[in-house]
């Protein structure tokens, strides 16, 4: 939630160095779901108060007053992120103005920071935004970046080297469906991942066609080892599990858009 108005926000400084509780109306959605639009908002001055991981605080931000959660604390200051944010924020000491200790709903209902019901809450939204933050990480440019030679070289050993002498039985059924073509289907869900960074324009259609490509290509080989063997449906099985996997990346991009 960024909040905008430098005379207004000159204003709430002086009272919060006053020691004054003030009250902000919330605008944006980066601390949805547990922090809406309407909500009146209830801030204390931190009095020279040490702020805790997990506490929502407003701090200022370059020339900004941002009001985030407290994901990380470490030397050089604090690290905050908005509950339905991507992007993070650093603040040293001297930047955090105040604590949030009491919300009010637009349906007149008051949620104290300090209660249980919150507290619980709040460890929810670190535990979410932990996960997420991984997945971020991993799933963003620079984490496909190092995850990609190793991603393919996994696929290369599997499609290509002599696995049927490791005795394991491929030609089993699960829920009606071969091992085996589970199987392709799952080693090329994340493809159209590694491959969407290939291209600029059209990247997520491009993506795809790279993807079917690769399962082409994989296969085709193998009618050349005479150690594996060409098969159609593990061909479809490929081509079904990366059009799968694409629509996943088009389901987050648009959540993330959102």
């Amino acid at each position: 939630m960024e909040l905008e108005n430098d005379a207004y926000f000159a204003l709430v400084e002086e009272q919060l160095a006053a020691g004054l509780q003030v009250s902000l109306p919330l605008r944006g959605i980066s601390m949805k779901p547990l922090l809406r639009e309407g909500d009146v908002l209830v801030l204390s001055p931190l009095h020279g108060q040490e702020a805790a991981v997990g506490d929502v605080v407003l701090f200022r931000y370059g020339h900004r007053h941002i009001l985030h959660r407290i994901v990380g604390i470490d030397d050089g200051g604090y690290t905050l992120q908005g509950d339905n944010a991507y992007t993070t924020e650093s603040a040293a000491r001297a930047d955090l103005l105040a604590r949030l200790v009491e919300v009010r709903r637009p349906d007149g209902r008051r949620v104290a920071t300090d209660s249980a019901a919150w507290r619980c809450l709040s460890r929810c939204a670190l535990v979410r935004k932990r996960f997420r933050n991984v997945a971020v990480r991993w799933l963003g440019r620079r984490g496909r970046n190092e995850l990609r030679p190793w991603y393919f070289g996994l696929l290369a050993i599997l499609m290509w080297a002599p696995l049927n002498g490791l005795g394991v039985p491929l030609d089993n059924y699960i829920l009606g469906l071969r091992t085996d073509h589970l199987l392709h289907a799952s080693v090329f869900l994340p493809c159209a991942l590694f491959t969407i960074d290939l291209f600029r324009r059209h990247r997520l259609l491009l993506a795809w066609l790279a993807a079917v490509a690769v399962g082409l290509l994989t296969e085709g080989v193998q009618y050349l080892l005479p150690w594996r063997g060409f098969d159609v449906n593990d061909l479809i099985a490929n081509t079904l599990g990366t059009t799968l996997g694409w629509m996943a990346i088009l389901v987050m991009k648009r959540h993330i858009r959102r």
